[in-house]
């Protein structure tokens, strides 16, 4: 009898979320990925891929962010069987949203599930974040920690790891619009700076702590008026054509906050649910880039729970 196939739905993050950079990260409700699996005898094996930018997606096991994180756990398991994978995207890479990061993720849940869950959750995090590592030039796990725990995360520090998990304001809503524009996150990481002054530092710790205390206590305009980044957002703004244009828009349609998602070109709005609609900020975003002749997805959506079986 041929062994059950495991669904696993590993959703879109973002990250950096104003000043933390390579700290915060929050997961969303969609999009995401689908990654399915199944035990086999021995060896990894990845037997389709299909989905948005799927044709730009090694199929290499040694080379795919899914079936990396996914023989990391099998390893720290001590597992005796493989696993076959198909991969269905939902997130397209080099999207700012955590395209690769949601692949780890989800490769590392379902190994984790097959394995009959033997690892704590903050294993699979750092399973998945080694798949991030060798995919994408560098060991964070902003997207990945928020894509497998859900909620909003912080990586308290990383030697040793611990991350923290908040649930975010139940009003928080969150617009996704991505312009058709690819922005690979070797390149983005490539731009930033390698030290910072001690004013940009006081003003990053300033706003990541309240962002926290924000996030706790559901002070939405706090929230707004923490996302604040004097660093990274500037040293990339570059790549993502009409960024500041395109935040001005989602703000005088009543957002919050509007700010670049992750490495880009994503720009995450964050607006109050309770008062707000977010579909006009979407379209207002949407047509910025239309009239500059330029195409942009957009998602309006929440906060969302972790990788789940589905």
């Amino acid at each position: 009898m041929a062994e059950e196939w495991i669904r696993i739905a590993a959703p879109a993050t973002t990250s950096n979320i104003g000043a933390g950079f390579d700290i915060f990260g929050i997961s969303l409700e969609e999009p995401y990925d689908v990654i399915e699996g199944r035990k086999i005898p021995s060896g990894i094996v990845i037997s389709e891929v299909s989905g948005p930018g799927s044709d730009s997606i090694p199929t290499d096991p040694e080379s795919n962010s899914v079936s990396i994180a996914a023989a990391e756990v099998l390893k720290r398991c001590g597992a005796d069987f493989g696993i076959e994978i198909k991969i269905k995207k939902g997130i397209r890479p080099c999207s700012g949203i955590g395209s690769s990061g949601a692949s780890a993720a989800g490769g590392a849940f379902l190994a984790h599930i097959l394995c009959g869950e033997k690892l704590s959750l903050t294993e699979v995090v750092l399973c998945a974040a080694h798949a991030e590592d060798v995919t994408s030039g560098g060991f964070h796990a902003d997207n990945v920690a928020p894509c497998v725990l859900g909620g909003f995360t912080i990586i308290r520090s990383y030697e040793p790891f611990e991350v923290v998990s908040i649930k975010p304001p139940k009003d928080l809503g969150v617009v996704v619009a991505m312009p058709d524009v690819l922005v690979p996150t070797k390149e983005s990481r490539a731009v930033l700076p390698k030290e910072v002054s001690v004013k940009d530092l006081v003003f990053h710790v300033g706003n990541a702590s309240c962002l926290v205390y924000a996030m706790t206590t559901g002070d939405l305009g706090l929230i707004g008026r923490s996302v604040k980044d004097a660093v990274f957002e500037p040293a990339r703004a570059h790549l993502v054509p009409h960024l500041k244009e395109a935040e001005s828009a989602a703000m005088s349609h009543g957002a919050l906050v509007s700010f670049l998602g992750g490495s880009g070109p994503c720009i995450i709005s964050f607006y109050d649910k309770s008062s707000h609609d977010g579909a006009p900020i979407a379209e207002s975003i949407k047509a910025l880039y239309a009239e500059n002749g330029m195409k942009c997805d957009t998602w309006v959506t929440g906060c969302g729970s972790g990788c789940r079986r589905i």
